[in-house]
Protein backbone atom coordinates (compact mmCIF):
# COMPACT_ATOMS: atom_id res chain seq x y z
CA UNK A 1 0.00 0.00 0.00
CA UNK A 2 3.24 2.13 0.58
CA UNK A 3 4.56 1.97 -2.35
CA UNK A 4 1.64 2.70 -4.04
CA UNK A 5 0.85 5.84 -2.40
CA UNK A 6 4.73 6.84 -2.70
CA UNK A 7 4.15 6.67 -6.09
CA UNK A 8 0.48 8.29 -7.05
CA UNK A 9 2.10 11.29 -4.85
CA UNK A 10 -1.07 10.23 -2.41
CA UNK A 11 1.17 11.67 0.46
CA UNK A 12 -1.44 14.36 1.52
CA UNK A 13 -4.19 11.42 2.03
CA UNK A 14 -1.98 9.80 4.54
CA UNK A 15 -1.48 12.88 6.74
CA UNK A 16 -5.19 13.40 6.78
CA UNK A 17 -5.81 10.14 7.32
CA UNK A 18 -3.40 10.46 10.26
CA UNK A 19 -4.77 13.39 11.63
CA UNK A 20 -8.47 12.14 12.02
CA UNK A 21 -7.49 9.32 13.47
CA UNK A 22 -5.25 10.89 15.90
CA UNK A 23 -8.42 14.00 16.61
CA UNK A 24 -10.90 11.57 15.97
CA UNK A 25 -13.74 10.43 13.82
CA UNK A 26 -16.02 13.47 15.05
CA UNK A 27 -13.63 16.25 13.90
CA UNK A 28 -12.66 14.29 10.68
CA UNK A 29 -16.05 14.81 9.33
CA UNK A 30 -16.84 18.35 11.13
CA UNK A 31 -16.99 20.61 8.65
CA UNK A 32 -14.56 22.87 10.68
CA UNK A 33 -12.01 20.58 10.85
CA UNK A 34 -8.98 21.92 7.98
CA UNK A 35 -6.73 18.95 6.47
CA UNK A 36 -3.31 19.20 6.25
CA UNK A 37 -1.86 19.76 3.31
CA UNK A 38 1.71 18.09 2.57
CA UNK A 39 2.95 16.88 -0.73
CA UNK A 40 6.22 16.01 -1.68
CA UNK A 41 7.14 19.72 -2.55
CA UNK A 42 6.23 21.28 0.84
CA UNK A 43 8.50 18.53 3.16
CA UNK A 44 10.72 21.03 5.24
CA UNK A 45 8.19 24.16 4.80
CA UNK A 46 6.30 25.72 7.59
CA UNK A 47 2.69 25.34 7.60
CA UNK A 48 -0.57 25.82 9.83
CA UNK A 49 -2.45 23.39 10.74
CA UNK A 50 -5.98 23.66 11.78
CA UNK A 51 -8.42 21.37 13.07
CA UNK A 52 -11.15 22.95 14.85
CA UNK A 53 -10.32 25.21 17.88
CA UNK A 54 -6.79 23.79 18.22
CA UNK A 55 -4.61 25.82 15.87
CA UNK A 56 -0.98 25.16 15.60
CA UNK A 57 2.10 25.71 13.85
CA UNK A 58 4.51 22.99 12.29
CA UNK A 59 7.96 24.36 11.54
CA UNK A 60 10.34 22.31 8.97
CA UNK A 61 14.13 21.46 9.16
CA UNK A 62 16.23 24.34 8.87
CA UNK A 63 19.55 25.75 8.78
CA UNK A 64 21.19 26.02 12.33
CA UNK A 65 22.16 29.59 12.77
CA UNK A 66 26.14 30.46 12.53
CA UNK A 67 28.07 31.76 15.83
CA UNK A 68 29.51 35.05 15.95
CA UNK A 69 33.25 35.35 16.13
CA UNK A 70 34.73 36.21 19.30
CA UNK A 71 37.93 37.65 17.98
CA UNK A 72 38.43 41.07 15.95
CA UNK A 73 39.21 43.51 18.94
CA UNK A 74 42.55 45.02 19.08
CA UNK A 75 43.96 48.40 21.51
CA UNK A 76 45.82 50.98 19.60
CA UNK A 77 49.22 51.11 20.29
CA UNK A 78 50.71 52.77 23.98
CA UNK A 79 54.36 53.61 22.37
CA UNK A 80 56.66 53.05 25.94
CA UNK A 81 59.52 52.84 26.47
CA UNK A 82 62.99 55.14 26.96
CA UNK A 83 62.31 57.69 24.39
CA UNK A 84 66.41 59.17 25.72
CA UNK A 85 69.13 57.23 26.51
CA UNK A 86 71.67 57.54 28.73
CA UNK A 87 74.55 60.35 27.38
CA UNK A 88 71.80 61.86 25.22
CA UNK A 89 71.32 65.89 25.26
CA UNK A 90 67.54 67.13 26.82
CA UNK A 91 66.06 70.16 26.83
CA UNK A 92 63.56 70.95 29.45
CA UNK A 93 59.88 69.44 28.70
CA UNK A 94 61.94 66.58 26.74
CA UNK A 95 60.54 63.14 27.62
CA UNK A 96 62.89 60.54 28.78
CA UNK A 97 61.11 57.34 29.58
CA UNK A 98 56.87 56.58 28.93
CA UNK A 99 55.85 53.92 31.64
CA UNK A 100 53.34 52.24 33.23
CA UNK A 101 53.72 52.12 36.78
CA UNK A 102 57.83 53.41 38.18
CA UNK A 103 59.93 51.40 36.43
CA UNK A 104 62.27 53.91 36.53
CA UNK A 105 61.95 56.53 39.58
CA UNK A 106 62.75 60.53 38.81
CA UNK A 107 66.06 61.82 40.22
CA UNK A 108 67.70 65.10 39.91
CA UNK A 109 66.17 68.07 37.56
CA UNK A 110 63.31 65.43 36.27
CA UNK A 111 59.73 65.10 36.31
CA UNK A 112 57.40 62.42 37.10
CA UNK A 113 53.68 62.97 35.09
CA UNK A 114 50.51 61.61 36.50
CA UNK A 115 51.27 58.43 34.20
CA UNK A 116 53.97 58.14 35.00
CA UNK A 117 55.78 59.74 32.42
CA UNK A 118 59.79 60.90 33.48
CA UNK A 119 60.54 64.47 31.46
CA UNK A 120 63.71 66.48 31.71
CA UNK A 121 63.08 70.06 33.79
CA UNK A 122 66.45 71.18 32.87
CA UNK A 123 69.06 71.28 29.57
CA UNK A 124 71.65 68.28 29.70
CA UNK A 125 72.30 65.18 29.29
CA UNK A 126 70.63 62.11 30.67
CA UNK A 127 71.95 59.95 33.54
CA UNK A 128 70.57 56.45 34.79
CA UNK A 129 71.75 55.31 37.73
CA UNK A 130 71.06 52.30 39.87
CA UNK A 131 70.46 52.60 43.71
CA UNK A 132 70.48 49.21 46.41
CA UNK A 133 67.74 49.63 48.51
CA UNK A 134 67.69 47.91 52.05
CA UNK A 135 68.35 44.13 53.05
CA UNK A 136 65.92 42.15 50.85
CA UNK A 137 64.52 45.04 48.68
CA UNK A 138 65.12 45.40 44.98
CA UNK A 139 67.57 47.85 43.61
CA UNK A 140 65.93 50.96 42.09
CA UNK A 141 66.70 52.37 38.60
CA UNK A 142 66.74 56.07 38.79
CA UNK A 143 67.10 58.56 36.54
CA UNK A 144 68.53 62.18 36.00
CA UNK A 145 69.98 64.70 33.98
CA UNK A 146 73.47 66.46 34.61
CA UNK A 147 72.63 70.06 33.71
CA UNK A 148 74.99 71.37 30.88
CA UNK A 149 74.41 73.37 27.65
CA UNK A 150 72.63 71.45 25.11
CA UNK A 151 75.48 69.72 23.45
CA UNK A 152 73.53 69.06 19.98
CA UNK A 153 73.06 72.90 19.01
CA UNK A 154 77.07 73.21 19.94
CA UNK A 155 77.68 70.54 17.63
CA UNK A 156 76.11 72.17 14.44
CA UNK A 157 77.94 75.15 15.61
CA UNK A 158 80.78 73.65 15.36
CA UNK A 159 80.29 72.16 11.93
CA UNK A 160 79.06 75.07 10.91
CA UNK A 161 82.21 77.52 11.95
CA UNK A 162 84.35 74.69 10.46
CA UNK A 163 82.76 75.13 6.90
CA UNK A 164 82.87 78.41 7.09
CA UNK A 165 86.15 78.28 7.79
CA UNK A 166 87.51 76.02 4.83
CA UNK A 167 85.04 78.29 2.55
CA UNK A 168 82.33 76.06 2.26
CA UNK A 169 79.62 78.84 3.33
CA UNK A 170 79.92 82.29 3.32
Amino acid sequence: EMAAMRGSGALCGLVSQAASRALGSSFASSSSAAAVTVGPHLLGEARLESFGPFTSFARGATKKAGGTSRNGRDSKPKFLGVKKFGGESVIPGNIIVRQRGTKFHPGRHVGMGRDHTIYSLATGQVKFWTETGAQGKKPRKYISVVPGEDRSKKRRNIARHRAIAEGHLV
